[in-house]
């Protein structure tokens, strides 16, 4: 079902009929009608089930729209009050441009349901007004109208029951932090002008405008402090407001305002690149076989969508006829002025500090970025950058390739109060000295703590979040390996505005609207090789159970050149080798196929350079064991639970189907990752 109407009553026998008969009238016929009634002792509920709508047990304000959600089953939302009604294809005219926008919350324009000049003038002016302020402050007085995605309805936890008043603007305000707000131009609804002739035009814009002034001054305004009542004739808001007069917005608060929105007014071009829809993030299909397809790298028509002009500056499309229509992304930049970054990433092991030097060469043109990290990956970067700073981390106990659980927690559990107290100290003393605009972790906790802590965006960009943020096959031997790594990541980074996650194979997305899905990010080095091929085969191995191996190795005709062991001897047809980054770029160039883990960045510069991979994951490390059991799946090689010389003999006995799957696979960079990083910075920046 398309959309699902929720309408909140309480004793609306007068007005819900005229509504009820609008909707029943309108061309567009996929939707449901909820009613959610509080209890009316009139004959709502009666006219509610005559016209065929659903009723569930209601409550004002946001009580009974939250109770009318949790029945829909619709994916749009549209939230309506019992006095409107809808103009001529309304319906229509919402669900065109709400997704042609790609918008996640929005509201309609107003037309009085009156003749009166009085009238049409005053709901020009509301409307005006929303969209004069919709790149400023998402608003929306009333529930006139209200339309919103059923998924983002549910992540944000609805309307805020505990509000008295202003749970609408509330909401809107949520939503419009993870998704895209606006005033449909196309779609205006038919309001009752009854309050206003009940309670007069004074009385109106004295609540109103106070309201409206405390949101602009980031302040939540009770229904009480308005003297406001959910009947009709109160006279309470009089004493209210002679007590309580509305305070005019001083030069501080117009000042902040027009900061706001000249920032907001550059992110609003920014926003619609922000999130591509998932076909724009799609990879290369790949013949598997006769009968299956697979994905692997950019799709090549994505890749002509997000080329650069000549002038390699991104241009940005605000949607509008003017002289200022396009800007650069550069352009942005210095509008909104450059940038202070928290970029923390994980140290164990060496595949995200390895990744996230890449998007470091690229984020120290434009931006100061601060960088945290731990023991390998702290040296490998303090190297190659400034403004580095050691942090305790987090590491998994391996032992003869297997992950020891109960090693690993009690080490967490006796080295994380220091690494706690240390790591965090570290990160917020430079908190208070840098002040960042914006947090990117590459599956480092500490800086997820920060940011919640202390208000500031995150986003993620990892490989690992594949695990929470997309829908996956599996070994179903594994699932208790995968529930645990599920576990794991969903603690060590807490609701991220955007997660950015690389893969060499491609699931459906959870979330869409927050999560982009891009191939791995390549080392320069890498991309420059000319692979070929070789007569060698790689292994790259460091489990002490891979000794017994080397030996068994020697009984093939192969020729091995083996990592892993820190020594540099000839042994046979084993040539080991002391890890030197050129040298194994060269190996890997001419190898003709490679034994390695599970491990990330390997399999995927493997894939890259079209190497046939034998993969043994860590035992107990679902990350690892996924990556395998996807390049086997892919047909770009095989993956075994251990180090077997026989199936190690097969694996290179049938090389040539690997190498064909392989062959199909079209080469990557990093510009798109990077340019949604760039993007998602500028759209989630805290504004100083």
């Amino acid at each position: 079902m398309k959309i699902s109407i929720i309408i909140p009553t309480y004793n609306e026998e007068e007005y819900l009929p005229k509504l009820l008969e609008s909707i029943k009238s309108q061309d567009f016929t996929d939707y449901e009608v909820i009613v959610a009634d509080a209890q009316s002792n009139d004959n709502t509920r009666e006219i509610a089930k005559e016209y065929g709508c659903v009723v569930v047990e209601g409550g004002l304000p946001g009580i009974g729209r939250n109770n009318g959600a949790k029945a829909a089953k619709g994916e749009i939302l549209l939230f309506l009050d019992s006095d409107l009604e809808l103009t001529e294809n309304y319906l229509t005219n919402v669900i065109e441009e709400f997704e042609a926008d790609g918008l996640g919350i929005a509201i309609t324009q107003m037309t009085p349901l009156s003749e009166k000049k009085r009238d049409k003038y005053l709901h020009d002016l509301a409307n005006w007004f929303m969209i004069a302020v919709e790149n400023i402050k998402p608003h929306g007085a009333g529930c006139y109208g209200i339309i919103s995605r059923k998924e983002l309805h549910d992540e944000c936890n609805g309307f805020d029951e505990d509000l008295s008043f202003g749970e609408d603007t509330d909401y809107i305000e949520r939503l419009a932090e993870i998704s895209e707000f606006k005033v449909l131009r196309n779609a205006k609804i038919g309001v009752s002008t009854r309050r206003l002739e009940e309670e007069g035009l004074y009385t109106l814009l004295k609540q109103y405008g106070k309201s409206t002034v405390n949101d602009f001054r980031g302040k939540r305004t009770t229904a009480e402090e308005l003297g406001y009542g959910f009947g009709h004739g109160s006279n309470a808001e009089d004493y209210e407001f002679s007590h309580n007069p509305i305070e005019a917005l001083d030069s501080v608060d117009m000042e902040r305002i027009a900061e706001k929105s000249r920032n907001r007014m550059i992110k609003d071009r920014i926003n619609k690149f922000k999130d591509r829809e998932p076909e724009e993030n799609e990879l290369i299909e790949v013949q598997v076989n006769e009968n299956e397809t697979t994905l692997i790298g950019v799709d090549s028509e994505s890749m002509k969508n997000l080329e650069r002009p000549e002038d390699e500056s991104l241009l940005l499309d605000s949607g509008e006829d003017s002289d200022n229509a396009l800007i650069t992304l550069e352009d942005a930049i210095a509008e909104t002025g450059r940038k202070r970054i928290f970029y923390s990433i994980c140290g164990e092991g060496m595949g995200h500090a390895i990744r996230s030097s890449v998007i470091l060469e690229h984020l120290t043109k434009k931006y100061d970025v601060y960088i945290f990290s731990s023991e390998r990956a702290y040296e490998f970067l303090a190297q190659k950058f400034d403004n580095v700073f050691e942090i305790g981390g987090f590491n998994t106990v391996y032992e003869n390739n297997v992950v020891r659980t109960k090693k690993t927690f009690f080490k967490a559990m006796k080295a994380n109060p220091t690494n706690l107290k240390d790591g965090y100290n570290v990160l917020y003393k430079q908190y208070k000295k840098v002040k960042p605009n914006i947090i990117i972790s590459d599956f480092e906790n500490y800086s997820s703590m920060l940011s919640k802590l202390m208000n500031i965006p995150l986003i993620s960009l990892d490989n690992i979040h594949m695990l929470t943020q997309c829908e996956y096959d599996y070994p179903p031997n594994h699932r208790i390996d995968m529930l645990t790594a599920k576990a794991v990541c969903k603690s060590y980074i807490l609701r991220p505005k955007r997660h950015i996650i690389t893969s060499f194979f491609h699931p459906p997305l959870k979330h869409p609207h927050m999560t982009a899905l891009y191939p791995p990010v390549l080392r320069k080095e890498i991309m420059e090789l000319k692979p070929e091929k070789g007569d060698h085969v790689l292994v790259y191995q460091t489990a002490e159970s891979s000794i017994n191996l080397m030996e068994e190795l020697k009984k093939l005709d192969d020729k091995f050149i083996v990592y892993g062991f820190n020594k540099d001897e000839v042994d046979g047809n084993l040539t080991y080798r002391s890890f030197n980054e050129e040298q194994i770029f060269e190996d890997m160039r001419t190898a003709k196929a490679i034994i390695v883990n599970g491990g990330f960045t390997m399999i995927s510069e493997a894939i890259y350079l079209k190497k046939p991979i034998y993969s043994t994951p860590a035992h107990k490390n679902f990350e690892q064991i996924l990556n395998g059991f996807y390049v086997e799946k892919l047909g770009f090689g095989e993956y075994h639970d251990e180090l077997k010389v026989e199936e190690i003999e097969a694996f290179l006995n049938n090389l040539d189907v690997y190498q064909a799957n392989l062959d199909k696979v079209e080469p990557w960079d990093n510009t798109a990752i990077l340019e949604d990083l760039d993007l998602s910075i500028e759209k989630y920046s805290r504004l100083d």
